[in-house]
């Protein structure tokens, strides 16, 4: 991935996560509590799902998803969903989404953004 689209990439998460930030908050969620995150990423292949999955269980995430997508038109494709416990406000800072996108880049792959319950 290019320095160019790496940055593209993380500004676009930033922007989504800001939006986000103002829901939580009028919801008066604890930003700072320890929660279920799920993280969602695009591959392509097996051996780039396998290896997304194994960088971010080296970082301590669990892998509750490494498939193949459904899509006739592209059957390359792959899903990788990762959970981790941690505070939205972690969760969102910039160095969080930065490595993220990184590691997805590193292995053909896009980061697709996050998910918790509130």
């Amino acid at each position: 991935m290019k320095r160019q689209s790496i940055e593209e990439a993380i500004l676009g998460h930033e922007n989504r996560n800001e939006a986000l930030r103002r829901l939580f908050q009028e919801r008066r969620v604890d930003l700072s509590e320890a929660r279920s995150i799920e993280c969602h990423f695009w591959t392509s292949g097996r051996d780039n799902a396998a290896a997304l999955a194994a960088g971010l269980s080296d970082r301590g995430f669990k892998i509750l998803v490494q498939a193949p997508t459904a899509e006739k038109m592209d059957s390359d494709r792959w899903n990788v969903e990762a959970e981790i416990r941690q505070s939205i406000d972690l969760t969102m800072r910039r160095e969080f989404i930065e490595e993220l996108v990184r590691l997805a880049g590193s292995h053909n792959s896009t980061f697709d953004g996050l998910g918790t319950l509130v």
